[in-house]
């Protein structure tokens, strides 16, 4: 008998998945592409439904969900009409006295939307009511306790909130850490909603996955209720996108374009910008190397958004005046990973991660990386990075020196060491970990 297992919509649905939505898709499509004969893979609707079913979601087959909805991330480092861009136009043209109405317009126009659409599925039920029954509709109404299995993502998921404890379906969860707990990110932080969704899903879920073990140490600490029922999937990284690379002349090029001098060696940060990245904290290393060895040349790269990261852009020119610092957008895959082996180091001080995927990525593309010594960052790198106290620029500094002074034989042995290692974390690991766990849990469950 196939064991129906659900996935959640929310988790997958995204053209430039980051964060959770990248492992979630990363994994479900393996899962999908490799499924086994007795298992039926869903994709789950997790809106709420009408209180006469409650623990009812609406779905559709994951494959023609995922044939429909491919996983696709940008070709191009921006767009012209994209709709970040289009907010920071209408932040830039609208007065802040508007912003309330915008957001009302907004929200009505969405309602009005869904309630159009319910019509018109509503109308073309009774326009075409003798469908054949071998035609799946895509909003088929499916009772949690006619599933054998669901798996959410995230602690957010509308259905922690949901009695699925009384239900006969697995429920599986995944914490990837606590930063909340660990890190105030600022006054948009919202701690107290962490704990009360990561409450729920640490008291109702029959199992949690950890994507590390320190994440997995995290949880048992701030959220008891989850004791004996985790385990820890390491997560992967894609390294065919941090293989790729461009030809010397067009790398040489790209760099000069991008105002970068080719020759003068550089340290690269690549990531979404966050206090907890600790931009800053790179920019005062570098700021404290160029005072310890006022001769040496080198420079500072970062990739990513710092539009409104007052902090970081002072301590970019606070730093442009000891040395050259370059500020970049996203840019396509072969272009960062040309960035990254041509860097002298990549540095990722980071306060707290669930895992860490960017060190993975840049020992892919071949380059030393300096790491934070807290967190799962020893856990998953090894003895493959150099590490330092993010809280202390100059044991970041330190690294970085050691980066420019390392010579080349050690430099190349580490940097095939590392590649090696980082060859070990794929998501088709975790893939296949994932549903050997839920299959487990499914046979003791029919067992007992």
């Amino acid at each position: 008998m196939k064991s129906k297992i659900g996935f959640l919509k929310s988790n997958l649905q995204d053209t430039f998945p980051r964060g959770v939505r990248r492992v979630s898709r990363a994994i479900v499509e393996i899962v999908n592409a490799s499924s086994q004969n007795n298992q039926t893979l869903i994709c789950l609707d997790d809106k709420k439904i009408p209180d006469s079913r409650p623990l009812s979601l609406s779905f559709n087959p994951l494959n023609d969900w995922l044939k429909s909805n491919p996983l696709s991330l940008p070709l191009k480092a921006g767009y012209l009409f994209s709709l970040a861009g289009l907010k920071k136009i209408i932040r830039l043209l609208t007065p802040p006295i508007f912003y309330p109405l915008i957001k009302t317009t907004i929200y009505i126009t969405e309602k009005s939307l869904l309630y159009l659409r319910s019509l018109i599925s509503k109308t073309t039920k009774k326009i075409a009511p003798n469908l054949s029954s071998d035609i799946q509709s895509p909003n088929e109404i499916v009772a949690l306790s006619e599933l054998d299995a669901v798996i959410a993502f995230e602690p957010f998921n509308d259905i922690w909130m949901l009695p699925v404890e009384n239900s006969k379906a697995l429920a599986v969860g995944w914490f990837y850490d606590a930063v909340p707990k660990r890190i105030h990110e600022g006054e948009n932080w919202n701690p107290d909603l962490f704990d009360t969704f990561v409450s729920l899903m640490a008291l109702r879920a029959n199992h949690i996955f950890c994507d590390s073990k320190s994440a997995e140490s995290d949880l048992h600490y701030f959220f008891p209720a989850s004791l004996g029922k985790t385990s820890v999937i390491h997560l992967g990284h894609d390294i065919e996108r941090f293989e790729k690379r461009l030809s010397d002349s067009d790398a040489t090029k790209t760099l000069r374009d991008a105002g970068i001098d080719p020759v003068i060696p550089y340290f690269l940060f690549v990531g979404t910008v966050e206090p907890r990245k600790n931009i800053t904290g790179i920019l005062l290393a570098a700021q404290k190397l160029k005072q310890i060895k006022p001769d040496v040349s080198f420079q500072i790269v970062l990739i990513g958004q710092i539009h409104e990261q007052h902090e970081i852009r002072r301590a970019i020119k606070q730093t442009n005046l000891l040395l050259p610092v370059h500020v970049l957008e996203y840019l396509p895959d072969d272009v960062i990973s040309t960035f990254m082996n041509r860097a002298i180091g990549f540095v990722f001080p980071s306060k707290w991660e669930g895992f860490g995927i960017p060190n993975l990525e840049a020992m892919t593309a071949e380059t030393l990386v300096i790491t934070s010594n807290l967190g799962p960052m020893p856990e998953v790198c090894g003895e493959h990075a150099l590490y330092c106290d993010p809280y202390d620029h100059t044991s970041i500094a330190m690294q970085m020196l050691k980066c420019l002074e390392m010579p080349k034989e050690e430099r190349a042995q580490r940097l095939k060491a590392a590649k090696l290692h980082a060859s070990q974390y794929t998501w088709e690991k975790a893939a296949r970990k994932m549903m050997n766990t839920v299959n487990h849990l499914l046979e003791a469950r029919k067992k007992a």
